[in-house]
């Protein structure tokens, strides 16, 4: 999250880009590796201090919905950014689908870290 936020602080230059659209793909993929973490944390709290079964039912909306206030607010800290547009309604969208994505990739992949961890 500080990494975004740094980028973000980032004046722009209002350069055009060379491949139309890259950005898009940047604030997924970037979102989405936001989001295995988020998911990765909250699946995490709930092994280790509750001590409870990972509900994915739970945790992938938990995660779809804190990476969306903070690409919310990461569109709305642009607006502040000199050279930036900002409050990007398609910025936005790829945020959040990213980070549902990469939720779900973790999803995916968690039952490696179990066998690691010997559960």
């Amino acid at each position: 999250m500080r990494l975004v936020w740094y980028l973000s602080s980032i004046p722009g230059d209002g350069s055009p880009q060379l491949i139309p659209h890259l950005d898009k793909l940047m604030h997924f993929l970037g979102f989405a590796v936001g989001g295995m973490l988020m998911a990765g944390l909250l699946g995490s709290v709930t092994l280790v201090l509750m001590r409870r079964k990972v509900r994915w039912d739970l945790i992938i909306p938990a995660t779809a919905i804190l990476i969306g206030l903070f690409g919310w607010l990461d569109e709305w800290h642009q607006c502040f950014t000199p050279g930036r547009h900002g409050a990007d309604l398609a910025d936005w969208v790829a945020d959040f689908l990213g980070g549902i994505a990469g939720a779900l990739f973790f999803r995916r992949i968690h039952h490696r870290f179990e066998q690691m961890r010997g559960g």
